[in-house]
């Protein structure tokens, strides 16, 4: 089990914070959803609702898969990465069952194979824990199909 972050830079008090990091990666997101936070709050930001910011990313991310347009994965994932080794459990919560279930809810309905296709661009801490939340449905049979099956 990885222990949970001792320097918290990425907190609920400070969720902008996970935004912008998110976001930092790559202008086409960026734009992408700053057009959508206009679009869907009118700039009143005062009755956000986070799990439904997160997971627009998560529906941008997954057409870019698609598109095979995912240059700017390799450095969102390390984003990613260090969100999940510097946050408290508002934002790792926010990040598992936000950002990577809604990129796996996605994926499902798609051509796109979640067990393994985004296994490139997780790293250690992520890894964990994208794998735990496909056990958490669907148990840890999916492990023995391997990426051949």
């Amino acid at each position: 089990m990885i222990p949970q972050a001792v320097n918290i830079e990425f907190s609920q008090g400070h969720i902008n914070k996970v935004f912008v990091a998110l976001t930092s990666t790559d202008e086409e997101l960026r734009n992408y959803f700053s057009k959508y936070i206009h679009n869907e709050y009118d700039d009143d930001l005062s009755e956000r609702l986070y799990y439904l910011d997160i997971a627009e990313i998560a529906r941008f991310l997954v057409d870019k898969v698609e598109m095979e347009q995912t240059i700017f994965f390799q450095d969102l994932f390390a984003q990613i990465e260090v969100i999940l080794s510097k946050c408290d459990s508002y934002v790792d919560e926010l990040v598992v069952f936000g950002l990577f279930e809604s990129i796996q809810n996605n994926c499902s309905h798609r051509a796109t194979d979640y067990y393994y296709s985004f296994d490139k661009w997780l790293h250690p801490i992520s890894k964990q824990k994208w794998d735990g939340l496909i056990d958490r449905w669907e148990g840890e049979d999916w492990r023995d199909k391997g990426i051949d099956s």
